[in-house]
């Protein structure tokens, strides 16, 4: 059972009705390794850094508290894109929510991605490290459709002994296994745009329907506290 409550002082004790979650994004995928850690049968891609584009954040929770039971869903579309980079260095928050303080049964969050003029929904630099021992730069743009991730926390696996007054989750996304898919072939085989594997709608068409069916499927998400 996850608890989030609040304490403070009687002044404070008529705005206790709600509290805050904060929500944190670590998009992996930056590489930092050698080469010679690379499976020997997929091509060596090297993410550098990138972004994903937020458009749409939803929330459901179920729990109660010492007044009520509630089921809550919060549908937040935001009027401004919110560009979240990879590997960004830091733990800060990029969203707090309101919810209610009590008990949980479940905690779900979902982020609905969106490109928007001149920015696509997910950006990825990368390096590919050829067959000729060369190094080409990939440049991965996803326009046109709009991923869809969500993740449940398994509320039974939390301690309350532990609980924050506000708690803090990390919604992890594996970028690196967006590419898994991508061969040798592939890429050996792949047009070249000033000297870089250019893939979006316009450009290596068969790798980018690849690739979007790996970040459509969104299982590359996991979800658990600070």
């Amino acid at each position: 059972m996850l608890i989030i409550q609040h304490f403070a002082h009687d002044y404070f004790s008529h705005k206790l009705d709600e509290n805050y979650i904060g929500l944190t994004f670590n998009i992996k995928g930056k590489y930092e390794g050698t080469m010679e850690l690379f499976p020997s049968d997929q091509p060596n891609i090297i993410i550098q850094e990138g972004f994903i584009c937020i458009k749409k954040l939803d929330l459901t929770v179920e729990g109660n508290n010492i007044t009520s039971s509630f089921s809550k869903n919060l549908d937040i579309k935001f009027n401004e894109i919110k560009k979240i980079s990879f590997d960004k260095g830091n733990d800060s928050e990029d969203f707090q929510i309101n919810v209610p303080q009590g008990n949980y049964k479940n905690l779900t969050f979902g982020i609905e991605l969106m490109d928007f003029p001149g920015m696509p929904a997910v950006m990825i630099h990368a390096a590919y490290f050829s067959q000729k021992r060369e190094l080409l730069n990939l440049q991965i743009e996803l326009f046109d459709i709009n991923p869809r991730f969500e993740q449940a926390l398994d509320t039974r696996n939390q301690n309350p002994a532990n609980d924050n007054d506000n708690p803090s989750f990390i919604f992890e996304i594996n970028a690196s296994k967006w590419l898994e898919k991508l061969s040798f072939e592939d890429l050996e085989n792949a047009a070249l745009t000033a000297d870089t594997i250019l893939i979006n709608p316009s450009n290596n068409v068969a790798l980018y329907q690849k690739i979007a069916a790996q970040i459509m499927h969104g299982q590359n998400v996991k979800l658990e506290p600070k």
